[in-house]
């Protein structure tokens, strides 16, 4: 949005219906004719310290923003603003100014913040024909909510920046920096997403080269930090400077994760039936753990395991046997034999059995499967009986 300046000085010249006196309208030729900005602030001083309540005096304060504009001087173009939206809360000027400037400060009061956030809302309410202002608009709420701490409502807001300018390399460094900041596991990967976008972007759009090292050390910093070592980093780089958002499933290993990964690999190959069973039991643990059962065990045959017997019931010929296998002292499996063992065994007897999911508790954790006696390896033989003497 730029500022007509001489346009509006003549319309304002063209009207002598709002003026004081002459001596007002001869002062505002003055302006007209000058093309100096910092003459021209001059001259606006002039008219506001012999006018200060002049019917035109809003007028006035978007010319002084007109010459701020020309003199690249923003602090004073965002003071104006405000006080251009003060005087005139439906001022769609000074809202567009406030918006886009407010982001520029560092450490704003509250009432900036709140003024902020009412420009931003009156550009979303208004018409958004020209281009960028709904941009202006969700870019200063975002940036608003962000310095509340606010990071939910922020993060949605420079969503819909991303979606208005995908090119926009400013608010994706914005948004990485908001998912980071909340520390949520579900949001690491896409913070790395688009903090990489920021760092590697290099088209219109892009950050100038100094905000993008910048940027890029502090990605290799989270993602080392988060994955383990900088593995793939480069591919990150690569992809999200195509797409300014990951695509569905999108994820990254965290080291935590890796190394999880790496010792059930590690345990699969030395030990394939404790690890069978860890993954069974975490599934049942986890909040779909009912889930699991009802849809995917219940009724299924278990894989073979192996686990140390605890207890049996009855003790002489038992039908029922509980069985510790992460902890051979602990019970989490029961075993509901289809016909009891004639003798009984020693408890603490390693045995290698199947069966079929028929009931589990979580709390304290144990399984029920049923099983037929004939899949039990490792229950001592019945003693012989003696022979008579001769």
């Amino acid at each position: 949005m730029k500022f007509l300046a001489i346009p509006l000085l003549a319309a304002m010249c063209a009207s002598a219906a709002n003026w004081t006196d002459r001596k007002e309208y001869d002062l505002v030729l003055n302006i007209r004719a000058e093309s100096s900005p910092q003459k021209r602030l001059g001259l606006l001083d002039r008219w506001k310290s012999a006018y200060p309540k002049s019917a035109l005096a809003q007028d006035r304060m978007e010319l002084y923003l007109a010459a701020y504009q020309a003199l690249g001087d923003g602090p004073n173009m965002l003071h104006t603003a405000g006080e251009l939206l003060s005087a005139q809360p439906d001022s769609l000027v000074g809202a567009y100014w406030f918006a886009l400037l407010l982001p520029e400060q560092k450490a704003p009061a509250p009432e900036l913040l709140a003024l902020g956030e009412k420009a931003g809302n009156l550009l979303l309410a208004g018409p958004k024909s020209q281009a960028g202002v709904e941009m202006t608009a969700r870019r200063a709420l975002g940036w608003v909510h962000w310095q509340r701490s606010e990071y939910g409502p922020a993060e949605e807001e420079f969503r819909q920046c991303l979606q208005l300018d995908p090119a926009s390399a400013g608010i994706s460094a914005w948004l990485g920096t908001v998912l980071a900041i909340q520390q949520q596991p579900e949001k690491r990967a896409p913070a790395l997403w688009q903090l990489a976008r920021a760092s590697a972007y290099r088209d219109a759009g892009g950050l100038p080269d100094g905000q993008r090292l910048q940027i890029g050390a502090v990605l290799e910093r989270l993602y080392t930090s988060y994955h383990g070592d900088a593995s793939g980093l480069d591919r990150l780089r690569s992809a999200a400077a195509a797409a300014p958002f990951p695509p569905t499933g999108f994820d990254i290993e965290s080291a935590a994760s890796a190394a999880l990964r790496k010792h059930d690999e590690e345990l699969s190959r030395l030990d394939p039936q404790m690890a069978a069973w860890i993954r069974v039991r975490e599934k049942l643990q986890s909040p779909d753990g009912d889930k699991y059962f009802s849809e995917s065990l219940h009724g299924n045959p278990l894989p073979a395991l192996q686990g140390t017997l605890i207890n049996a019931d009855p003790p002489d010929q038992p039908q029922e046997l509980t069985i510790g296998i992460l902890d051979p002292a602990k019970p989490e499996i029961v075993i509901r034999l289809d016909s009891a063992f004639p003798n009984a065994a020693d408890l603490g007897t390693v045995l290698q059995f199947e069966g079929t999911a028929d009931s589990y508790a979580k709390d304290p954790f144990l399984l029920t499967v049923v099983s037929d006696r004939s899949t039990i390896s490792g229950w001592p033989a019945p003693p012989k009986a003696r022979k008579g003497k001769q």
